[in-house]
Parts: C-alpha cells; structure tokens; sequence
C-alpha cells in the first residue's frame, strides 16, 4: 500500500500508529502518518478526494454525507456485502486484501479520482441522504409526541416482552423437536426390529 500511495499525485493521510511502522521500509513522500483524527472531519473536507476504508457502516455513511468516493478493502464481517453495494451505486471500487499490488492500487485510485462520474455518484447519493422527508430531528420529535399522545406507547412495545421466558428462548419449540425426534428413533428401531425378527422366524421354517 505504501509504494501504491507513492504512485498517486494526491497527499494521502493514513491512520497508523508511526511507533509500529517498519523501521527498514521507507514511508513514502506524500503520506503522513497520524496516530489518529476525526474520520468525519476529514471527510468533510472540501479538498478530500477519495476515502479508503475497510467498509464499515459508519465510514461508508460519513463519505455518502459528504459525497466522497471510496476506495474499499473489505477484511470481515459485512465489509464485503457493503462494498459490493459501494460498487452496485456507483459509490466506488473496492480490492480484495489479497490482490493487493502497488500498481493495481494505484490504477484505482487514479481511476476513482480522475473518473467524475463517481464523484457524481457520491454526490446524488448525498443530496439523497441529506434531504429525506424528515430529518432525524423532526422523526425524533414525532414519535416522542406521539408516545405522549397515546400514554406510553404501550402498543409499541413487541409481544416478546409480553411471552414467557421459555417461549422467548424457543425451549418449547425445542422440545417439541426433540419429542419428535426421539419418538421417530424411537418408531425406526421397533420396526427395524420387527422386520429382522420376521425374517430370523422365516430363515427358521425354511431350515426346519
């Protein structure tokens, strides 16, 4: 990733603690390492040009908002779902972590950043993000005034809160399993018995 960075014209500032970097592998000119620093704030800079993230939720949420492309390297989890979703939109790329070569990085993110057409992307998803009907303070207030309305919300609350431990736990369908289960062994072994007595009574009159 270094030697990729080292390709692009742009600045890049990557997360990574300075203490734990190679001492034997050169950092390159136009990278600044930063223990750390306000994802968000960064993002919301006017001059950013391309987040590079693992696809976590949050990240991807924070360059919709501000309407920035993004680089993705999915490690686990829903990272890979998320990015191919990144992809679907037109959002960004993303690079499985083993195909990760200089060049190839470089390429991309060369692409992403000279290509405005994801730039234009990230900007009508953020137009969309940012416009919805009712902002998350209105929708907040709503629902606080409807609760009041309607004397709690009591027809709000999920009927699990109103089941028995056992049944919020499944036992007494577990149990129902197994019953079934274990009569259906139960049933098999009496008649492969059955059928073996049979055919030894059988064996026993052709021999007599």
């Amino acid at each position: 990733m270094n030697e990729g960075f080292a390709k692009v014209p742009q600045k890049v500032i990557w997360r990574y603690k300075s203490s734990l970097w190679p001492t034997d592998l050169e950092l390159a000119s136009n990278v600044k390492l930063m223990h750390w620093f306000s994802q968000n704030d960064l993002v919301g800079h006017p001059k950013i040009r391309l987040l590079v993230t693992h696809g976590g939720m949050n990240s991807l949420m924070e360059a919709v908002y501000h309407g920035v492309p993004v680089l993705g390297i999915p490690l686990f989890g829903d990272q890979f779902d998320n990015l191919v979703r990144v992809k679907a939109k037109h959002l960004g790329l993303f690079i499985p972590p083993h195909e990760i070569k200089a060049e190839y990085l470089a390429n991309t993110i060369r692409r992403l950043t000279e290509d405005q057409s994801y730039k234009s992307s990230a900007m009508k998803l953020s137009i969309i993000h940012k416009t919805h009907p009712f902002p998350p303070q209105q929708k907040l207030v709503r629902w606080v005034d409807h609760i009041l309305q309607t004397g709690g919300g009591s027809h709000l609350r999920p009927y699990a809160y109103q089941q028995p431990w056992y049944q919020q736990c499944l036992l007494d369908v577990i149990l129902f399993v197994a019953a079934c289960l274990l009569l259906g062994c139960y049933f098999t072994v009496r008649i492969i018995r059955f059928m073996v007595r049979k055919l030894c009574s059988i064996r026993k009159l052709k021999q007599s």
